[in-house]
């Protein structure tokens, strides 16, 4: 089993870490919303385990915007607050289970059998010709394999989660390089190879520019 733990206590992220190894629970790890988003857009994970208050948000809304972005892993939140209200408004964002610290760590263990056994099988997901298998990481275009970087993977899995919508560059750099921007060129370059294999094989078009704002991927049906 592949656990991500989303957690900014660290001694408490490291007695679970810890215990889930000693069960056999393969765990990475994430101290900030923006690294889970990386580790999230670059592997498929069996359960997330989500603190509540975290740096830079809260769980509540990451949760229900994961959902909504078709992440199907099965989340647990991690939490201090032990009122209805709190328990209710997890469940209501598609949150499968709910832990009020302290928690047993052999409860923990026990739940995380129990939600991995919900997770749906992966399916693909298909815009116009382009098919992505997110838990193979694979892309085919027309039966053809798109052989992609791990950046190139990221950029499109996220745009295809968001598809027909559009992405703002400042958040696809957030979620490549979420502890430091690099220069301008270095999104540039990623977006130019993307396009060169997912795009200028083929007749039409599904990466497009939205000028001053970002990208987006979708079948354009003024170029059919």
């Amino acid at each position: 089993m592949l656990v991500l733990l989303v957690e900014d206590n660290r001694l408490l992220a490291k007695n679970i870490i810890h215990y889930l190894e000693l069960n056999e629970i393969e765990c990475d790890y994430a101290e900030t919303l923006a690294q889970a988003e990386l580790a999230i857009f670059s592997r498929t994970f069996d359960a997330i385990i989500l603190d509540l208050n975290l740096p830079d948000g809260d769980g509540i809304t990451a949760c229900k915007k994961w959902k909504e972005q078709r992440i199907i892993s099965p989340i647990i939140m991690l939490t201090a607050r032990s009122n209805l209200q709190d328990r209710l408004s997890g469940f209501e964002v598609g949150a499968d289970d709910y832990l009020v610290k302290p928690f047993a760590m052999a409860e923990l263990v026990a739940r995380l059998r129990v939600v991995s056994q919900r997770r749906p099988s992966p399916k693909l997901l298909s815009i116009g010709e382009l098919e992505l298998d997110f838990a193979g990481h694979h892309a085919h275009r027309q039966g053809q394999l798109l052989t992609l970087s791990r950046t190139g993977w990221q950029i499109l899995t996220l745009l295809a989660r968001r598809s027909p919508e559009i992405v703002e560059r400042e958040e696809i750099e957030r979620l490549l390089w979420p502890d430091s921007l690099p220069d301008s060129d270095s999104l540039r370059s990623h977006i130019h190879l993307l396009r060169k294999i997912v795009d200028k094989p083929f007749e039409q078009k599904l990466i497009h520019t939205i000028r001053g704002v970002g990208l987006c991927l979708k079948v354009d049906t003024d170029e059919t």
